[in-house]
This record gives C-alpha cells, sequence and structure tokens, in this order.
C-alpha cells in the first residue's frame, strides 16, 4: 500500500470516492470525530498502564517490557514511514497523510492489551471483553480520522496495519530472546549434572571449589 500511494498528491480512485462520503459525513459528525480524536493519547496511556500493571502483578517482565516497548515503537516506525513516502494532498499541503499516527497508536496499544492479558491470570472473559472493545475502539479512532478528512481511507488502513505488525514484531522478538535466555539456562544447569544421593537422603553436587576445601 505505501508503493502505491508514494509521494502522491492526486488520492486514487478508492480514495477519491471514499472522500464525497468522508465530507459528506463531516457536516454532522465533526464535533464527535474531533472528540475521538483527542481522546487518543489518554486511551494509549490508558493502554499502557493498565498492561504494565497486570504484567508486574503476574512478575512477567517480558510483558512489561511489550508494553513499554510498542506505542513509542510504532510512533517510531510511523514517523520514517512518512518522511518515505511523502504522501501529501493535491491542494499544496505540507503535511504528510500516510500512514495515520492515530490508527497506528491505537493498533499498537490494542494488541499490546489483549496479549499482555493473555499472558496473565485474567478470565477468559474478561480476555475476550477487552479484545472487543480494544477492537472497536480502534474502528472508532479510524472512522474518527476519515470523519475529520485529515486522512484518505489508505492512510488509515495503513496506519492500522502498521500499528499491527510493530506489535507483533515486538511479542515474536521478545519471545525469541526469552527462549534463547530459557535455554542457556538449561544448558547451564544440566552442566552442572545430576545431584549423587548419599545415605540419608542428601544430595551433592560436584564441587566447584580448590581441591581439599570442604
Amino acid at each position: 500500500m505505501a508503493v502505491v500511494v508514494w509521494r502522491t498528491r492526486s488520492p486514487d480512485p478508492v480514495d477519491a470516492q471514499m472522500m464525497y462520503w468522508q465530507e459528506a459525513a463531516k457536516v454532522s459528525g465533526d464535533a464527535l470525530a474531533r472528540a475521538v480524536a483527542y481522546a487518543v493519547v489518554p486511551l494509549v496511556v490508558l493502554a499502557v498502564l493498565v498492561s504494565i500493571a497486570a504484567a508486574w502483578r503476574r512478575r512477567r517482565w517480558d510483558a512489561v517490557f511489550l508494553a513499554l516497548l510498542t506505542a513509542p515503537a510504532s510512533l517510531v516506525v510511523e514517523l520514517l514511514v512518512k518522511e518515505i513516502v511523502r504522501r501529501q494532498r493535491p491542494d499544496g499541503g505540507t503535511a504528510l497523510l500516510y500512514p495515520s499516527g492515530h490508527a497506528a497508536l491505537a493498533t499498537a496499544a490494542a494488541v499490546t492489551v489483549v496479549v499482555v492479558l493473555r499472558a496473565t491470570s485474567a478470565s477468559p472473559r474478561t480476555r475476550a471483553a477487552v479484545a472487543w472493545l480494544a477492537g472497536w475502539l480502534v474502528l472508532a479512532i479510524g472512522s474518527a480520522r476519515l470523519v475529520q478528512t485529515v486522512h484518505y481511507l489508505t492512510d488509515v488502513v495503513g496506519g492500522a496495519a502498521l500499528g499491527l505488525a510493530v506489535s507483533c514484531s515486538a511479542v515474536w522478538i521478545i519471545a525469541t530472546l526469552g527462549r534463547s535466555r530459557r535455554g542457556r539456562a538449561s544448558r547451564g544447569r544440566a552442566a552442572v549434572g545430576p545431584p549423587r544421593h548419599l545415605p540419608g537422603g542428601c544430595d551433592e553436587r560436584p564441587s566447584r571449589g580448590p581441591p581439599g576445601r570442604s
């Protein structure tokens, strides 16, 4: 999608047709859309804090790190992609459109909350409710940006895809590093060797100290 809109000013036919509907919706829905857009940052901060609290309670430090990482990472990647793609409006404006930062941040925060809750003791009903709520919030935020006519449809879809990609990549990287660390720890324990059973129920492991020292 980024390749299609790379350094363009004129919208593609789908975006152009969608913009007619966006402008019609803006007449009656602009105030509500603006309020939803302003709520993005507080909602993202709330999602991060809830994720950190839930992970901290279960001592899941990998989930804490994930909660701290995804939102800033999605913001950095979004700004970088904006500079590379440099999609602008046909009226000569200098604002960069693709991808939507609001959609990227909202999606990254939503995915993070869902993933972190799966790593905690939250009940299946709670996890399902949070997943539905997160999905609807992402949809509402994306719709608000369309109603405000500040983005084309492809900008919002691209932003959501970017937030999802960043979140899934962070999950994969953290999980891979965790498995590697556990694998090294297991090999280290195996190198020590199994305990030798002594009379009286005592166990003895090979001594690592110098000979002659008890």
